[in-house]
């Protein structure tokens, strides 16, 4: 007797097999999950964004000009809710902002595993404690740069894995033109610095990824020029600084031409938050600084132009 054998007149794949591969199919999907999990976890996919920044994957870049150049160390602190244990670890970042997560630390041991993670970016301080570099002429101005990424809650199946970053210093800019008085050359070569400061920082909060205020102290700073300078402007100069208030203390000093002046905030302009950016438009004079204009970011800092 000759056996019949239905073909699908598209693939002409016997209709018997078919069924059979959809049956192994149906019992994979609804087996035991666990058991299916691979040996030693998934590797975890993470990527780093800043704050007002879009972060399509993360192809953003952040250092105090926002960008990622590629080998920064950001250190996570990643908790499982299934182990209860909490690891640090410290990992870097490529070019387009992902995590080079090739550890151990960095897996999914189950299915059903919930995560939460904070981060912090150092720059070259090694130490987890937060302050500023007092000479930000060259180097210092970059690694004087402290970010933190609010605690995220994740599962394997979380569409979003991005750590985003926030800048936990407060930065100043100040615009500097010549008055009565007062040389384009001499204002050159004058010395600015910004006094009566602390330069040490507080605590972060992971859960927001902003840092308190601390109590202005006698610290000083020598800020980073910005070359060319504003448009209008014969020098400009920035510094980050731990959030603190300045208002009614001597803040930027200036020495020219055997003269030194200082500009004292009054109550209200020299409030430092962290992550804002304040900046200073200050004419100087032979007599001292006259036309001073202030203004406060928008809430994230923007590079100057």
């Amino acid at each position: 007797q000759r056996q019949m054998c239905i073909r699908d007149r598209k693939t002409n794949i016997p209709i018997y097999i078919m069924y059979l591969w959809a049956a192994l199919v149906l019992a994979a999907c609804t087996g035991d999950d666990d058991a299916a999990w691979p040996e030693g976890g998934v590797p975890l996919e993470l990527y780093a964004a800043v704050e007002g920044y879009s972060s399509a994957n993360a192809q953003t870049r952040a250092t105090t000009e926002n960008r990622w150049e590629g080998g920064e160390v950001v250190r996570l602190w990643i908790r499982s809710r299934i182990t209860g244990s909490t690891n640090e670890i410290h990992l870097s970042v490529d070019s387009d902002g992902k995590l080079i997560t090739n550890d151990a630390l960095c897996t999914w041991i189950s299915p059903d595993e919930e995560k939460i993670i904070y981060g912090e970016y150092y720059n070259s301080q090694a130490s987890s404690l937060f302050s500023v570099q007092a000479d930000q002429r060259d180097k210092g101005y970059q690694d004087s740069d402290r970010m933190a990424a609010p605690r995220i809650y994740i599962t394997v199946t979380s569409p979003d894995k991005t750590l985003v970053f926030r800048h936990v210093t407060a930065k100043v800019v100040v615009h500097l033109k010549v008055g009565n008085g007062v040389t384009d050359d001499e204002l050159q070569r004058a010395t600015v610095t910004f006094e009566n400061l602390t330069c040490k920082g507080g605590d972060i909060n992971p859960n927001n990824g902003t840092a308190e205020q601390v109590t202005p102290g006698t610290d000083h700073i020598t800020p980073n020029e910005v070359t060319p300078a504003a448009d209008e402007y014969v020098r400009t100069v920035r510094a980050l600084l731990p959030p603190q208030n300045m208002s009614g203390r001597k803040f930027v000093k200036i020495v020219i031409g055997g003269k030194t002046f200082y500009y004292t905030p009054a109550a209200g302009e020299a409030n430092f938050f962290s992550g804002k950016m304040y900046e200073y438009r200050l004419t100087v004079t032979s007599e001292g600084i006259k036309n001073i204009d202030m203004e406060e970011g928008g809430g994230t800092w923007q590079p100057v132009e």
